[in-house]
């Protein structure tokens, strides 16, 4: 009887530290299954705060990069003022009469062309303008839709029936380099002491001269 009552005796703190850790264990288990909310917020909360306040991608407004890209105004035409008259007219460099003509343009405008270590040049004048034309011989090494120098001055022609350049008082100059590589269209004229240009490295000419043609409706 004695040593059952010492089993017994033994028995109850044994069962009191088992009800106990059985309660230790159930609070950690809780604990891990609650999410902590005390360092971050609801990925909806994120949402609404965005929502409301309007800062979506399409309402931010444009950083100053941004805006500079999309409203640049590059000045085509570029003018220069200069003393007296006779000094823009001299600004224009090379001009000068054609003596000798030995190629017909069409609608009644004869050319000089020549050609010289890969090179073919044709020149002609409308009114005071001077158009010259540098082509390759090779048409490897020329732009796209053009044989030849002549074909482009006989296009080029045609173009200046319909459509009119700014008439300059004395000197008006345009100089086509039909090379692939190295395209360029420049554009100069002279009105009193200003000479107006506009330089192009494109390889298409005809993007330059109606530039300069819409000039004329506004001089």
């Amino acid at each position: 009887m004695n040593m059952k009552k010492f089993y017994f005796a033994a028995l109850i703190p044994l069962m009191l530290i088992l009800s106990a850790c059985q309660e230790s264990d159930r609070a950690q288990s809780e604990n891990l299954a609650q999410p902590e909310h005390s360092n971050s917020e609801p990925i909806n909360s994120h949402v609404q705060n965005n929502e409301s306040s309007g800062d979506s991608p399409k309402d931010k407004p444009s950083s100053s990069n941004d805006s500079n890209f999309f409203s640049q105004d590059i000045d085509i035409v570029k003018e220069k003022r200069y003393s007296n008259e006779k000094e823009a007219v001299n600004a224009i460099e090379n001009y000068y009469e054609i003596g000798q003509t030995n190629l017909d343009l069409g609608h009644g405008i004869k050319g000089f062309a020549e050609g010289a270590a890969g090179h073919q040049y044709i020149s002609w004048k409308e009114g005071n303008w001077l158009i010259e034309i540098n082509f390759p011989t090779d048409p490897v090494y020329a732009i796209d839709n053009y044989e030849n120098a002549e074909s482009m001055a006989k296009s080029i022609v045609n173009y200046l029936e319909e459509h009119f350049l700014p008439p300059p008082d004395q000197r008006g100059k345009i100089q086509i380099n039909g090379f692939r590589e190295h395209p360029e269209t420049i554009v100069q004229w002279q009105k009193g002491n200003k000479v107006y240009t506009i330089d192009q490295k494109t390889a298409d000419p005809f993007e330059t001269l109606q530039l300069t043609v819409e000039q004329s409706n506004k001089q």
